[in-house]
């Protein structure tokens, strides 16, 4: 056998070997929900922090539309003051939930956590793996994992953000929030 026969056969080995064992690399995202998961570069980021006051219902204002199979990541960072005496919490909110009764705005959710809701549509949530239609409040906390909007077409939908306290009006302090939008 010749000495070039068997270097042709070795390198055609070496490659099929190369190309059926070696892992595939990162698959581009499909969808903006992918997009989320992989951690891809959003199509939005807010440029820097915004200020989510601990004391009433702050809309978040996009410079782009809210469509159906947009996906969001929120990150945000403080605490909320909730009495007039200063008692403080995180932002990520704490245990026992909070119960159906006693006008707390998202039952279930953690107390005094960062929450949001969307104005128009659904908003499904990862961490909570449940739908929100638009009259209820989900959970953000300090990181909201990826969340993924859904509709039939309803006009100008909000992203609008609070906190889980059943009295808003003696808090102060609040959230500084990033969101992140695919698309």
């Amino acid at each position: 056998m010749r000495v070039s026969t068997i270097i042709s056969a070795v390198a055609a080995l070496v490659v099929t070997l190369t190309v059926t064992l070696l892992p595939a690399g990162p698959a581009a995202a499909d969808t903006a929900l992918d997009g989320c998961y992989d951690s891809t570069t959003a199509q939005h980021q807010d440029p820097a922090a915004w200020f989510a006051p601990g004391n009433r219902q702050t809309t978040w204002t996009s410079p782009i539309n809210i469509i159906h199979g947009d996906a969001f990541r929120v990150k945000a960072q403080g605490s909320v003051r909730i009495d007039a005496w200063g008692t403080t919490k995180s932002i990520a909110g704490e245990l026992p939930a909070a119960p159906v009764a006693g006008g707390w705005p998202a039952p279930g959710a953690p107390r005094y956590a960062l929450i949001a809701r969307v104005t128009g549509g659904a908003m499904w949530v990862k961490k909570t793996s449940r739908m929100y239609g638009s009259s209820s409040w989900f959970p953000v906390g300090t990181d909201s994992d990826c969340m993924l909007f859904s509709s039939n077409g309803d006009p100008a939908p909000q992203l609008v953000f609070t906190f889980n306290d059943n009295n808003l009006g003696d808090n102060g302090g609040g959230a500084a929030v990033v969101v992140r939008q695919w698309f």
